[in-house]
Formats: C-alpha cells, structure tokens, sequence
C-alpha cells in the first residue's frame, strides 16, 4: 500500500517500537513531502525531548532513542521532492482549507496516486484517502504477508 505520511503521525508512531515496526512493514510504501521533513527534523528532538524528561530517562537514553527514530525515518520513508509535487501544489492548498500548511502532503498525495497516513481530522474532505493508525493496523492484520514477502 503506498501512503504518504503526515508528520504527527510519523512523530506520534516512530516513538513507539510498535510503530518502528509498522513503518519497517514491506507492505508498505511510505512517502514524506520535503516540506514536511523540515518539520520533522525540527519536532522530533523536541518530542523526544518531553518523552525522556517525562519518564526520567537520561540524556544517553534520549540520544539514543532519537538516532533509532532517525534511522527508522531514514530507512522505511521516501521523501518526495518538491519539484514532484509543485504542480499540484495550488490545487492541494485549495483542497486543505482546514490547514493550509497540509497542502505538500495532499500534493504528494496527488501525484503519487496514494493515501494519506494521518490520526488528524484536517485530512478529511481533501478527496484523498485517509488511513489512521488503528485502520492501517487492522488492514496489516487482516493482509499477512505474501510467501515472498516473509522470505526476502
């Protein structure tokens, strides 16, 4: 399944181990527009941040969590680049009228024929499917893996 991935759901799921590994599902194709990476790269440390002082972790735990998430970024998502989705950027914002801000996401959306992974209602009304956390998890429990999938 192809989904381009809103920030707060990747921010929201890339803490958990639970959500590593559904961003690790090879049934999965995930996208993020390069508008929302800067995004990411700026909240993630932050959210780590709170996680860590919230449950009295050290600072080495936070570091190292950070890094994990980082990484699982970097190895289960395609950040799509601006140039790909520009075309589709007047019609996107048009689209996101609950939050303007949304529009590279609903573009990326558009031009990779995909939907949209979010757990935020902004989505809605955008003529882009939406997949929250709990719905994709029960269409991953639902679709096992191929034989070819559980053997590469």
């Amino acid at each position: 399944m192809r989904l381009v991935v809103d920030t707060s759901a990747v921010i929201g799921e890339i803490l958990r181990r639970a959500g590593r590994e559904r961003f690790a599902s090879e049934r999965l194709q995930l996208f993020l527009a390069h508008d929302a990476m800067g995004e990411l790269r700026y909240e993630l440390p932050r959210r780590v941040e709170r996680f860590v002082a919230s449950r009295g972790l050290t600072d080495d735990v936070g570091r190292d969590l950070l890094a994990t998430c980082l990484d699982a970024v970097e190895q289960n998502l395609t950040v799509v680049p601006e140039a790909v989705y520009l075309p589709y950027e007047t019609e996107a914002r048009w689209r996101s009228h609950r939050d303007p801000r949304d529009g590279p996401t609903v573009a990326a959306a558009l031009v990779l024929e995909a939907g949209i992974w979010t757990n935020d209602a902004d989505f809605l009304g955008t003529g882009v499917a939406t997949w929250s956390t709990n719905t994709l998890q029960r269409w991953l429990d639902e679709h096992p893996p191929t034989m070819r999938e559980r053997t590469s």
